[in-house]
């Protein structure tokens, strides 16, 4: 697939979501594979498509953060601080590249119709979920941050060099 493989694959409805591939380098890609495949299930040259693999794209692949599905979005949250958006089950693209800040290796979570990405800096972007981009605010934690939160008994647990913060929303 690519040089580098961190993204852990993500299902899709009836789809399984595999990307990979270092920011810098080609490919990055991402694949949509239906259940139940076997064998070499290659794309040939030229191929996006095959028997069992229902769409790619050879430039749309994260490095470290996997991707988040949400309804009928695939978000692809890239190291270099930047948010995209493709409808999952075909892989067309519903918002290109938007610039958040920062780098970011822990994954996006969502909730409550938000979309958040914690960067390495320690600032949590929150994105409206959609089909356009909307960033809605920042939190700063003002620490370095590199692992992706746990939700677990009604609360989030985000994991900095300095600390662990347990957050529990009041709704």
């Amino acid at each position: 697939m690519s040089s580098i493989c961190v993204p852990s694959p993500v299902v899709a409805g009836d789809l399984l979501i595999i990307s990979s591939g270092y920011e810098f380098g080609r490919p990055r890609p991402v694949f949509a594979v239906k259940p139940g495949a076997a064998g070499d299930i290659s794309l040939k040259k030229g191929e996006t498509s095959n028997e069992f693999i229902v769409w790619s794209n050879d430039t749309a692949g994260a490095y470290h953060p996997t991707p988040l599905v949400l309804g009928e979005h695939l978000y692809v949250l890239y190291s270099t601080g930047f948010l995209a958006c493709y409808e999952a089950k075909t892989g067309k693209l519903v918002y290109e590249k938007q610039r958040l800040g920062g780098s970011f290796t822990a994954s996006p979570w969502s909730y409550d119709g938000k979309i958040f990405c914690l960067s390495e800096e320690g600032t949590t972007y929150v994105v409206k979920a959609g089909a356009e981009f909307e960033l809605l605010g920042k939190n700063v934690l003002g620490e370095v941050a590199l692992a992706t939160p746990a939700v677990a008994d009604g609360r989030l647990f985000l994991r900095t060099r300095e600390g662990l913060y347990g957050i529990r929303s009041t709704k």
